[in-house]
């Protein structure tokens, strides 16, 4: 049974970064695109979380708890040398 509970959870973080993987790559602001990385950076967390769980080795909820710290201190370490001009603006790659 929680090899069916693994794989469903699974299966959902997988289909989250692809649909953050995709604003990633289309943007249209750059806000977007940073939340998107955020998306796609907490669903690998969770990756790492449900691997823990489902191995049943603790280690990997130290492993998931500093990869949330980097991930919060960089996200904001990011917006805040952004201005409102970079985050309103459309990219026309």
């Amino acid at each position: 049974m929680i090899e069916i509970a693994h794989l469903v959870f699974t299966l959902c973080l997988f289909v989250a970064i692809g649909c953050a993987g995709a604003r990633l790559w289309h943007g249209p602001t750059l806000a977007d695109r940073i939340n998107a990385a955020d998306v796609v950076a907490l669903c690998a967390i969770g990756l790492a979380l449900g691997h823990g769980w489902l191995i049943r080795e603790i280690l990997w909820l130290d492993v998931a708890m500093v990869a949330g710290l980097v991930l919060y201190v960089g996200t904001t370490g990011v917006s805040l040398f952004l201005s409102n001009a970079h985050l309103s603006r459309k990219d026309h790659d």
